[in-house]
């Protein structure tokens, strides 16, 4: 009796996940090529569009017009950048509570050791990422920047020890480019 409410309990579990699925699908417009073609260049950026077209039995120019399908519809990007699970430099994840994420963002836009921010929910409302190769340089971007404003009410500077996954984000190291210097030219920054 206990083997058959188990089954059930399972059975309707799996039922869940695959509406959850399928919720998820529908709303990004994906069939089960799609997902097949997204999974195959997550794991191998750089398979041909011929190695996809023989698993998932299309022709070619087919599979080129569903990656560009995916492509238009912001499914499907390549982003350049740094993967920082290789690369042997700080990445610092801050915590803002602010009062106001916008002006603390556009503080940072032409930063050249900001990398992006998300605005959250919770106790903090704003995640930034910044990179350097020493930590003293983060400690003082965030200590004269965030610390001392008046916009901020807390912050919580974490580095980033390893990634479990490739985190391949894009780095701006043109220093010497007047234009990605803040305002106050700090010596905190360069």
């Amino acid at each position: 009796m206990s083997y058959n409410k188990m089954s059930k309990k399972n059975i309707s579990g799996l039922l869940e996940i695959s509406k959850e699925e399928d919720n998820f699908n529908e709303k990004l417009g994906l069939d089960n090529r799609d997902k097949i073609i997204l999974s195959l260049i997550s794991k191998h950026s750089n398979i041909s569009q011929e190695e996809i077209a023989k698993h998932i039995k299309l022709s070619q120019p087919s599979v080129g017009a569903r990656i560009k399908k995916l492509r238009q519809k912001g499914i499907l990007h390549n982003v350049n950048g740094v993967n920082f699970r290789i690369v042997n430099l700080n990445l610092a994840k801050v915590d803002v509570n602010s009062t106001d994420t916008t002006s603390i963002i556009n503080e940072f836009k032409d930063c050249p050791f900001f990398i992006n921010a998300l605005i959250t929910s919770g106790k903090y409302n704003l995640c930034l990422f910044f990179t350097a190769i020493d930590l003293k340089r983060l400690e003082g971007i965030v200590n004269h920047h965030l610390r001392n404003n008046s916009k901020v009410k807390d912050v919580e500077l974490n580095l980033v020890i390893s990634t479990t996954k490739d985190f391949v984000l894009p780095l701006n190291i043109n220093h010497e480019d007047k234009k990605n210097l803040c305002d106050e030219k700090c010596k905190y920054c360069i």
